[in-house]
């Protein structure tokens, strides 16, 4: 290859060069290929053929990310404070909450990013390239510029490439282009000022081949291809922060400024009445300590873990830990048709006749199917000519391949969708006949060309030559002359040919592929070099109308029902026809007949112009939208105030992604651009998926909810024991250390216990939370300060009752309100049942990790206590049996005036 820049060599005008013009720029030969040793050169001065990622946080920056926070900072300048002032158990204590802390923190966010390199790593795609005249199979990334490559169909092409030969070849490019009817490609040299989506000859990375075989050589790799060059500019469109991270800061900020608050009331009132700095220190870094929940960000990251790791076992990969729970805040879903809704795989629905229609069902996996008759449209039966007819055109007049062996010709076979819809009918109809007659020699052939939109075959057929043809509608019906009836064949006058035509636009409008089936009886021997389609095809017998429909994936109208129920809008944003858009909506409960208008792309445009807002919002099918069209709809329910979950696979999806609030790419049939900017990733492309992640993040969210408000209420709890002692006797009923303790067992284990449980069975029964609404609303906030106050007054009322009815000294007292409030913590898990839930048989108490967590928390309150060395740090004392006795009372007698307050208010608007 001579020594040019590298960016010479992007595809921008190689398709007006003569092909040998091209492989002599980039040195290379058509049957040989490039050596090993020359492949090694390119690859080392161009690089891999692979996208240039999203920019990816270092290892350094995620650590600096789990530090980088309000709280930690708070608990920071206690930890100094407290070496200052020598109270270095305390400071070790904090040290080792942060560093426990960020450790997980940095694990959960590092998996989430090793979880999206195991599904590129899966997506590798394989081609067959020539090397020193040996055809052999590599990874594409391998791929340099001058390698010659062998397309077939069902390949992704690797990279973009100017074509040197092809047979029947066609490529599906709606991934860069749009254009969603696949383009046959030629090796013909073509105009400089020929667009992008016109350029015949050119094959570009990202695209799929539909159909035939080609070989073509490389000459653009990485980020010097089309996709490559679109890639760069999508990291301009700006992202939404996280709703879940906002909602979190402010709560964070709210506490800081709470405590602070406190702490500084107290020293100063203390330092005005003349006590000992060193105590007013030590009560200020208790404060701090009992104010702010050290556990909250770790418990948040593992129930999100969860969650992801959960979605990660049912096909969804999510890239950001928050966004499942931003996914459960959903209230609009924009989904894709094809693929997500409907299964992406043409299956034959109807055919018409003259004088009778039949529909076809399909059962056992698409492996068996019943032809039926529609009432009161004439009389025919699976045993009539004209059926025997149709049978014949779709298995011979078909150019689709299944391999040997195969029992079903959507699984296994090559070629177009629609041909292999007509095999796989024919399989399932009659195997037998479909056999023998694919068994037959073809005499000669007429393959499909875009242009003339037809295909026609000779075959002998029960000792008669027969032209067996299908195509577009108008282009059949233009060619024929004649019709089938009952009565046999008859003229076809230009009226019926109108009703025909009429025909056809209906059943396109009720969202069916349709294509017309023709034949001739020939009156001559055919020859196998005979043009077919100038010389034979013309005079033809019309036979039916066929339709075919993409059906909707299994589960889906389960799903969308599902949605609705939950309150969540589904649209459906398709580029496809608005009949088929309306068709498929109603069948999957998008819409019904009494509410299926389908707002058209230019039409949307020009809404858009018109502000006409209320008309838009209540629409929910947009067919014929192309990309920028999709982003300016995620602009408006934005500005509306919901939150956007869209779907998407080809590169121009990719700013909408990127704007959404959750872009969702698919895995199987998405584009690595789709991929890198979305927050999860389909790797079944099901919509069901996504229903099943909606919930999953409502489920994380109530979780998240729920331990905040444990973590809080007890936290509370203590604030109040320490201000109303502090503040009466200037006494420290709960020892910095202590709190500290209390908190690393009751922040983590029963609150991530609370974090990671399976949820309310009926929470899609609900409709979603206002987006705006804080994290924790007016009715939570009423919860937490109620139950912190009972909490707080047994605590209070045990010290008090030790110390002064009792007499005992305050090192007993404060034995009796750390273990009192400890086991209360304990118990307080059991409060955070729904209202509507019964007492004893309700999300908690059926969640094993619960159970688990307190069972490990009472053995290390108990070692705690019976090992020396922790006891004499945590300055516990030699407890008497009645004194642990107060302790149970203590400690349980709060949870029994929650749970009682809790029936009594249940069906109030303020609930316990």
């Amino acid at each position: 290859m001579p020594d040019e820049d590298k960016r010479s060599f992007k595809t921008e005008y190689i398709h007006s060069r003569k092909v040998e013009d091209v492989l002599n720029q980039f040195d290379t030969d058509p049957d040989r290929g490039l050596s090993e040793k020359e492949v090694e050169k390119r690859l080392s001065r161009y690089g891999l053929n692979v996208l240039k990622e999203q920019d990816e946080k270092s290892l350094f920056q995620i650590l600096l990310d789990q530090i980088n926070n309000p709280v930690v900072y708070l608990l920071s300048a206690a930890t100094v404070l407290a070496f200052f002032f020598g109270d270095y158990p305390e400071a070790i204590a904090i040290l080792i909450v942060l560093v426990l802390n960020a450790i997980i923190g940095f694990w959960m966010e590092f998996q989430a990013r090793e979880s999206m390199k195991t599904l590129k790593e899966i997506d590798k795609v394989k081609i067959h390239v020539l090397r020193g005249g040996e055809e052999i199979e590599i990874d594409a990334e391998h791929l340099s510029p001058g390698d010659i490559i062998h397309l077939k169909t069902g390949n992704v092409v690797p990279a973009d490439g100017r074509l040197l030969e092809v047979s029947e070849f066609s490529v599906d490019e709606a991934a860069l282009t749009g254009e969603s009817v696949p383009v046959t490609k030629t090796t013909d040299t073509l105009k400089e000022e020929t667009s992008l989506p016109d350029r015949s000859n050119m094959v570009y990375k990202g695209t799929a081949v539909t159909n035939g075989d080609a070989k073509a050589v490389v000459v653009g790799t990485g980020m010097d291809t089309e996709i490559g060059s679109i890639s760069e500019l999508v990291s301009s469109a700006k992202q939404e922060q996280d709703p879940l991270n906002v909602k979190l800061e402010g709560l964070t900020k709210n506490l800081i400024w709470a405590t602070l608050g406190l702490a500084t009331a107290f020293f100063v009132l203390g330092w005005i009445s003349g006590k000992d700095v060193y105590q007013l220190v030590q009560t200020s870094i208790a404060w701090t300590i009992a104010a702010i929940p050290e556990g909250l960000p770790i418990v948040a990251s593992i129930a999100l873990a969860r969650g992801m790791l959960r979605l990660a076992d049912r096909n969804v990969v999510v890239k950001r830990l928050s966004s499942v729970e931003t996914l459960g805040e959903t209230t609009v879903i924009f989904t894709d048709k094809t693929g997500t809704l409907t299964e992406n795989n043409l299956t034959l629905k109807a055919m018409e006749f003259s004088g009778g229609k039949m529909n076809v069902e399909w059962e056992e996996g698409k492996k068996a199917v019943n032809v039926n008759i529609e009432e009161g449209t004439g009389e025919i039966s699976t045993s009539d000519d004209r059926f025997k007819r149709f049978f014949e055109i779709s298995v011979l007049c078909n150019d689709a391949q299944i391999e040997e062996g195969d029992n079903n010709g959507e699984e296994n076979g090559k070629g177009d969708p629609l041909d292999l819809a007509l095999i796989q009918f024919g399989r399932a109809f009659a195997n037998q006949q479909f056999e023998e007659l694919r068994s037959k020699k073809s005499i000669a052939k007429e393959p499909f060309d875009s242009e003339d939109m037809v295909m026609g075959t000779v075959y002998e057929i029960d000792d008669k030559v027969m032209l067996l043809c299908k195509g577009a509608p108008e282009a059949i019906i233009s060619r024929t002359s004649n019709i089938q009836s009952a009565d046999g064949v008859e003229s076809f006058s230009e009226d019926e040919k109108r009703r025909w035509r009429k025909r056809n636009e209906e059943l396109s409008e009720d969202g069916l592929r349709v294509i017309a089936f023709a034949f001739k009886e020939m009156e001559r021997s055919v020859s196998d070099d005979e043009d077919v389609e100038g010389e034979l095809m013309h005079d033809l017998t019309f036979l039916s109308l066929t339709g075919f429909i993409d059906p909707p994936r299994e589960k889906v109208i389960d799903a969308v029902d599902t949605c609705q129920k939950a309150g969540i809008q589904v649209q459906m944003v398709t580029g496809d026809h608005p009949g088929t858009a309306r068709n498929i909506a109603r069948q999957v409960h998008i819409a019904d007949e009494e509410n299926d208008r389908a707002l058209h792309g230019s039409d949307l445009k020009e809404m858009v112009e018109k502000e006409d807002r209320q008309k838009i919002l209540n629409t929910r099918i947009f067919a014929r939208v192309d990309p920028s069209q999709k982003l300016d709809l995620i602009k408006y329910y934005q500005e509306n105030g919901d939150i956007v979950a869209m779907t998407g696979d080809g590169v121009n999806d990719a700013p909408a992604l990127k704007k959404a609030d959750i872009g969702i790419a698919m895995g199987r049939k998405g584009t690595q651009v789709a991929q890198e900017v979305s927050d999860m990733v389909l790797k079944n492309d099901a919509f069901s998926s996504i229903v099943m992640a909606v919930r999953e993040g409502r489920i994380i969210f109530e979780n998240i909810r729920r331990f905040i408000m444990y973590q809080l209420s007890y936290h509370l709890s203590e604030i109040v024991v320490i201000a109303a002692v502090s503040f009466s006797v200037f006494s420290l009923p709960l020892l910095p250390l202590q709190l500290l303790f209390l908190n690393l067992l009751s922040d983590v284990f029963p609150a991530l216990a609370l974090g990671i449980g399976k949820g309310n069975p009926n929470i899609m029964e609900h409709d979603p939370k206002d987006p705006k609404e804080p994290i924790i609303n007016n009715q939570n906030w009423f919860m937490i300060v109620m139950h912190g106050l009972v909490l707080s007054i047994f605590i209070v009322g045990a010290y008090f009752f030790t110390s002064l009815v009792w007499g005992l000294s305050d090192a007993i007292s404060n034995n009796v309100a750390f273990f009192s409030l400890a086991f209360a913590q304990l118990w307080h898990v059991f409060d955070m049942r729904e209202a509507e839930e019964p007492i004893f048989n309700n999300q908690v108490t059926r969640n094993k990790y619960v159970w688990w967590a307190l069972l490990l928390c009472i053995v290390v309150l108990i070692i705690a206590y019976m090992v020396p060395v922790i006891s004499n740090a945590l300055s516990f004392q030699d407890l008497s049996l009645r004194i642990w006795l107060l302790i149970a009372i203590t400690s349980v007698l709060p949870m029994v005036t929650i749970q009682l307050l809790k029936q009594l208010t249940k069906n109030m608007k303020l609930r316990f």
